[in-house]
């Protein structure tokens, strides 16, 4: 009988795993994890869990019984060691382990800064449950904080703190937050929350130095030769796709396992899933998403695959982040963005600013608006969104007003000419 071997514990590895008993696969199906804990969600730990006082169980995925239930065998504290292609065997630490189909959904890991005090007491990454807890166990006793990076995790964070009430400054080499990931207009709208919310900035710096002549940081030396007070650092400078290992086996690997359209390895009884995959997009261009979102994706279309049942065509890619009180919501491309376009007021504190190359929607964010965030998903999964030239005249009524109108018109029958 075929046998699914999932490496990695993560959304994408759990979702594999019941995708497939949810989808009649019989077969035996085994997930390893080198972590020790059950699988937990990762997306609390920045918020609302770093605040809090619960312990792993409020993070849990699925538990011990849901595994046991469904006849899914997980395996914790192991590694892979080798992958023997020929045999279909990988060798782990618990010992030799025979399959079917591999599925490697290996995650990533937080970008090192590598420089002078970067491994003073004090400094922290948030990425696994063991990082969380150290953290959060530090944050108590925290009189400043400095977060290094304005990107999603170093902004959640930041927000987190500031909610507490301690002194935090977030450090970017970049002029705004967010640069990479969201329009000029979310990015000075969220630097004005966070500001509100007590959170301070240092644009267009760069670090040269961790001082902590004690053993424990105690400041942040910056390139202009000015020091940020902090005597707590969090790293938040991005994350590598896991896995660069799989090429000692025959498989590739460029900024990520090269995957094709289907998810598979240049093996196909290899698929690689989530953010350690890089696989081929719409457009035939070679990407690497970042989210629980395409995590997801991944691992829904792989069961499918795997189980002989329809596959779903890719979702559109789906990120939302909770900072200093406001959700944002994206979806599509920010990569692919030619020109932005306002829908709705800024001063409502509800809108979206929408993404556009060719005249054509590729991209929306919204700020307190699930339903424009619906409906811009919508709008990319059936490519039913109406052309700039059309949407701009209108823009200042708001997302939905605007596609409602300009439905209307579509439909009301010619005026009579007289």
């Amino acid at each position: 009988m075929n046998t699914v071997l999932i490496v990695g514990g993560g959304h994408g590895g759990v979702d594999v795993a019941f995708g497939l008993r949810e989808r009649g696969y019989t077969g035996p199906i085994t997930v390893l994890d080198k972590s020790g804990f059950v699988p937990y969600e990762r997306p609390p730990m920045s918020k609302s869990w770093l605040n809090g006082d619960g312990g792993p169980a409020e993070l849990m995925l699925r538990g011990h019984d849901a595994f046991s239930d469904a006849n899914i065998e997980l395996m914790l504290n192991c590694e892979v060691l080798s992958i023997d292609r020929d045999r279909k065997v990988v060798k782990t630490s618990h010992g030799s382990l025979e399959y079917s189909t591999l599925v490697l959904a290996l995650g990533s890991s937080p970008r090192q800064l590598r420089l002078s005090g970067a491994t003073l007491a004090g400094m922290h990454h948030l990425h696994t449950l063991e990082q969380a807890s150290a953290l959060r166990d530090e944050l108590a006793s925290a009189t400043s904080v400095g977060v290094i990076g304005a990107g999603f995790i170093g902004l959640e964070i930041a927000s987190s703190v500031a909610k507490r009430g301690v002194p935090v400054t977030v450090i970017e080499t970049a002029g705004r937050p967010m640069p990479r990931t969201a329009s000029e207009v979310t990015s000075a709208y969220m630097r004005a929350q966070h500001e509100d919310a007590g959170t301070a900035f240092r644009f267009n710096a760069s670090v040269q130095e961790i001082v902590g002549p004690s053993g424990r940081v105690s400041r942040v030396k910056l390139s202009d030769g000015t020091h940020v007070e902090a005597d707590l650092v969090v790293m938040g400078i991005g994350a590598l796709a896991n896995g660069g290992w799989v090429t000692d086996f025959g498989l590739d690997f460029d900024n990520g396992i090269v995957v094709d359209r289907t998810l598979r390895t240049k093996d196909p009884d290899i698929f690689a899933i989530g953010d350690c995959a890089r696989f081929l997009d719409d457009e035939g261009g070679a990407t690497r998403l970042e989210s629980i979102g395409n995590a997801a994706d991944h691992a829904r279309r792989v069961a499918a695959s795997i189980a002989g049942t329809p596959v779903p065509v890719p979702d559109v890619p789906w990120f939302w982040t909770l900072q200093a009180g406001v959700r944002l919501q994206m979806a599509g491309r920010v990569d692919r963005v030619e020109e932005w376009l306002l829908t709705g007021s800024i001063e409502s504190n509800s809108f979206s600013v929408l993404g556009w190359r060719n005249s054509q929607l590729v991209y929306g964010e919204s700020i307190n608006s699930p339903s424009d965030h619906v409906t811009i998903r919508k709008l990319l999964a059936e490519n039913t969104a109406p052309t700039l030239s059309e949407l701009r005249p209108i823009a200042e009524m708001g997302l939905k007003a605007a596609i409602k109108s300009l439905a209307k018109d579509k439909v009301s029958p010619p005026q009579m000419a007289r």
